[in-house]
């Protein structure tokens, strides 16, 4: 009975797969950047390559260090509802999870975050775009997992990221998407 349901489980999940369609705006990205307080910071981001019955997923990886301290994270974002229209805006809702790890004097601390997650996209007159996420994280203890920013796109392939979160503190990146 149980190997039945698990053949039709995996033959459901393949179907979906197969009729899931890509994102339709595919921001794939790689960048530099400062945190305050005194931390450099590399961020690479990616959209999976699937999109399952309208939902949209994607990830970013990123490292900062001061010299003394390392802090790594990798997101995953499965987007409930992309391309909502607000007025001129479209806008997008939906879930984050967050995989943390810190290496300091302390030594090294896994963790993690979930929340939920939104964003509002404006065309005119400069594109850019405003996101929040909020939620619950542990590392080294239990705490909010929080962030607020604003990406304005200045150029062709290029995007200006200001923000602050829970993990880096107040940021500043540039970072070019294909």
């Amino acid at each position: 009975m149980f190997a039945k349901r698990l053949l039709l489980s995996v033959w459901v999940f393949a179907l979906v797969w197969v009729w899931a369609a890509p994102p339709p705006f595919p921001e794939n990205a790689l960048g530099v950047g400062y945190a305050y307080p005194g931390k450099g910071w590399l961020q690479a981001a990616a959209v999976l390559p699937g999109g399952w019955n309208g939902l949209e997923a994607g990830g970013a990886f990123f490292v900062a260090s001061n010299g003394e301290r390392v802090d790594a994270g990798l997101d995953a974002e499965l987007l409930v509802f992309p391309g909502l229209a607000v007025g001129s805006a479209f806008g997008e809702a939906g879930a984050f999870l967050r995989l943390d790890a810190v290496k300091d004097g302390r030594g090294l601390g896994v963790g993690g975050a979930f929340g939920l997650s939104a964003g509002l996209e404006y065309a005119d007159p400069l594109p850019f775009a405003v996101f929040g996420r909020a939620g619950l994280g542990y590392l080294r203890g239990f705490r909010l997992a929080w962030g607020l920013g604003l990406r304005a796109y200045p150029a062709e392939a290029w995007a200006v990221d200001l923000g602050v979160d829970d993990r880096l503190g107040w940021y500043f990146a540039v970072s070019y998407l294909w």
